[in-house]
């Protein structure tokens, strides 16, 4: 983006990337657009340039922590979003330019902004930031809180620019984990046709989150033209027939043959209550007798939809019709759950009962609660560090607020598929082995960053990382089994911890239990 970017600047006469905001602001819009979400530096706030100054140590550690889960088990992903954030090489014509900006001359409101740092970071790591994250991988399945995903380190302030990344991550695995609830529900993620694209805050969510639904729950059809035609297969067009299609004819009936007897006939989702339901499902049967080829699907949509949609299934399964019924009332995986009880109650085909619900992906973000809390500061250097400070998020009224002090090693159970957390450099427990992923490190070689490399940017839903996030959400939750998998509803199981972890944190909690009394 970089190199295109600089193409770009000399195409339209700009030579190069301008050091003063007052000369920046002469490029297009939209240049200045793509340029600026390619420079970590603005893309933070005021927020972290203050933060980033204390306390006084050089050396920082943060968790990206998941302190809420949405039932038993949370499945993360997104990391690849980090990776894009981090392949930028910072270069001093932007450290000059975001000083510039900062300084206030042209709001009237300087910020805090320590150039001088900043161009230690292109002179002395070649403009890629100073850090090591370890992270759990896509596709890991958890079942407590509060439970680091990631573990960023390195030298402060450029922790501290990846705030951003926290929540974006965060809301990537909002999204995969209410994609596997759908999956464990249905158990056959094909049942399931995701229709949020009018839902997106922004059409460039739309990629990412059909790459998190896929590792999630192995979810592939879709109504997202955008992100599918962006990362190319797995993913498989889904949608149903709009009311102004059919209102191009006087009868509903007439509208129904000409549907039927196009091309698209044998794959359209039907839609039948443009006047009544019943009206339309008779149109159809009558069609359907007549020799016309059976649709993909017939979908209710007003009314008591779950109702119609279990009469219809009924119905079209004692006449031996292979025609599949969407339910529109997967709002939430519990309606869904609901849904199927109902079914398996009046003996319905499961093959032929498909649920949609693309909203249910958006939110509400809150009933999975993701932030980053401080864990570590020292000075010195990373071999030998001096005056380390250990911290966590404490609050004495509500335990589950409590984060994790220092720095952790993740061990998984594979015969439980229950995680444990430990201490830095701590050894697995007995049946338990180390699991973490290094995804970037730009301190062990300064200037010659390692970029996990399962992650093919030419496709990344080809990309290894992905596809073994797939296929480990789905072993994972075959391990943890029911106990965990079918419980949906808002869930709060604490995590477990090494015995050592486990007096860290009750230290911390102790000093200021003294304070309080």
């Amino acid at each position: 983006m970089s190199e295109a970017n600089n193409l770009l600047l000399k195409h339209f006469g700009y030579g190069k990337l301008p050091s003063r905001y007052e000369d920046f602001m002469k490029i297009p819009q939209w240049l200045r657009k793509m340029i600026a979400k390619n420079i970590p530096l603005v893309l933070s706030d005021n927020y972290e340039h203050f933060m980033a100054c204390l306390p006084g140590k050089k050396y920082a550690a943060h968790h990206v922590l998941v302190r809420k889960q949405l039932g038993g088990f949370t499945v993360a992903a997104g990391f690849w979003k980090w990776l894009e954030f981090l392949s930028h090489q910072i270069t001093h014509n932007e450290v000059d330019l975001v000083a510039d900006f900062q300084s206030g001359k042209h709001n009237g409101h300087p910020r805090q902004f320590n150039a001088e740092y900043w161009h230690h970071v292109v002179d002395d790591f070649d403009g890629y930031l100073p850090i090591r994250i370890e992270c759990v991988g896509e596709g890991a399945v958890f079942t407590g809180v509060p439970f680091p995903i990631a573990e960023i380190y390195g030298e402060k302030p450029a922790v501290w620019v990846n705030e951003p990344m926290y929540i974006q991550i965060g809301q990537l695995t909002h999204v995969a984990t209410i994609a596997a609830q759908f999956a464990e529900v249905l158990g056959d993620p094909w049942r399931f046709i995701e229709v949020a694209f009018r839902a997106l805050q922004n059409c460039e969510f739309s990629d990412d989150m059909l790459l998190a639904m896929l590792i999630g729950g192995g979810i592939i059809s879709t109504s997202n033209d955008l992100g599918a035609f962006i990362n190319g297969a797995p993913f498989k067009s889904a949608g149903t027939t709009g009311h102004c299609f059919y209102q191009q004819w006087k009868k509903f009936i007439d509208s129904l043959r000409a549907l039927l007897g196009s091309e698209l006939g044998p794959y359209c989702t039907v839609l039948l209550d443009i006047i009544k339901h019943d009206y339309g499902f008779k149109d159809l049967q009558q069609l359907l007798g007549e020799g016309y080829p059976a649709p993909f699907a017939e979908r209710p949509d007003s009314g008591d939809t779950l109702k119609l949609g279990m009469h219809d299934l009924t119905v079209l399964q004692d006449e031996g019709k292979m025609i599949n019924v969407v339910f529109e009332d997967g709002h939430k995986p519990l309606d869904v759950l609901e849904a199927e009880k109902k079914r398996k109650q009046y003996g319905l085909s499961k093959e032929r009962a498909i649920h949609g619900a693309g909203g249910a992906f958006i939110g509400p973000r809150r009933a999975l609660e993701v932030a980053n809390k401080a864990c570590l500061f020292h000075d010195g250097t990373p071999k030998e560090p001096i005056d380390t400070v250990e911290t966590m998020k404490i609050c004495l009224d509500d335990t589950m607020k409590q984060s994790v002090p220092g720095r952790v090693e993740w061990f998984i159970n594979n015969d439980t598929g229950v995680y444990i957390l430990g201490e830095k450099g701590e050894s697995a427990p007995p049946n338990y082995s180390s699991q973490k992923v290094l995804l970037y490190d730009g301190l062990t070689n300064p200037g010659k960053p390692f970029f996990n490399p399962e992650y093919t940017h030419e496709s990344l839903a080809r990309s290894l990382a992905i596809q073994n996030g797939v296929e480990r959400s789905s072993l994972q939750r075959k391990t943890l089994g029911p106990d965990f998998t079918r419980d949906i509803g808002e869930n709060k199981t604490g995590i477990a911890m090494t015995k050592a972890l486990r007096q860290k944190r009750s230290k911390i909690r102790e000093e200021a239990l003294k304070q309080v009394r």
